[in-house]
């Protein structure tokens, strides 16, 4: 089994937990945070959890909560709002597609047609791959298209076993990041833990090449 860099990724849920962690108290060398959702949500902490991330020695990430009942455009802008310049020692930005993504009946066609609209705004603007995050279900059920292969693969699969399942157009990939648990305790603090499927180097490499 490769050698897996560890982290977790944090919203307005951990409170100020980032300011009590670092890489010297820790083995996480990687810390991802919420920064938006739909076309007007800011995560309340991820201004303060954006730097501190960086204060506190991890490399850093942050996602936007993607909604299917918003458009993918205004969804892009709120996102790129916030995070501004992505520095390039950074994760590529990084969409959440998930269950709670998915509100109203629009036809999946248009999800899917859409999702990779926002995707390549983010493509655009930064020049980098954006990754996505999501679960097997939904990624069984609305991300088989080809074209979403392109993109980096988070996925959250909660399982003992030594490996993830691996959804829709990444069949028979390998991959990138795997959340493993929503329940890592630090201290009193419940977290999303994840890993990078590589050491610490090969992690500096693919965010270098993505």
């Amino acid at each position: 089994m490769s050698v897996q860099t560890k982290g977790i990724d944090i919203s307005k849920f951990q409170g100020h937990e980032i300011n009590h962690i670092s890489t010297s108290n820790t083995d996480l060398s990687f810390v991802i945070c919420k920064a938006t959702e739909g076309i007007t949500y800011t995560d309340p902490d991820f201004k303060d959890n954006w730097s501190a991330i960086t204060q506190q020695g991890f490399i850093k990430g942050a996602y936007h909560f993607y909604r299917t009942n918003d458009a993918p455009q205004p969804q892009a802008q709120n996102f790129l709002n916030a995070l501004g310049d992505l520095p390039r020692d950074a994760f590529s930005p990084i969409v959440d597609f998930e269950e709670g993504s998915i509100v109203g009946t629009q036809p999946k066609a248009q999800i899917i047609s859409e999702l990779l609209s926002f995707l390549d705004i983010l493509e655009q603007k930064y020049n980098r791959i954006p990754m996505i995050y999501t679960d097997v279900n939904v990624g069984n059920s609305y991300l088989t298209d080809p074209r979403f292969a392109k993109y980096p693969l988070w996925i959250a699969n909660y399982t003992a076993g030594g490996t993830p399942t691996i959804p829709g157009a990444w069949k028979g990939t390998e991959w990138v990041l795997w959340q493993q648990t929503d329940n890592y305790k630090i201290g009193d603090t419940a977290n999303d833990y994840d890993l990078f499927n590589g050491d610490l180097q090969q992690l500096q490499n693919f965010i270098a090449n993505h």
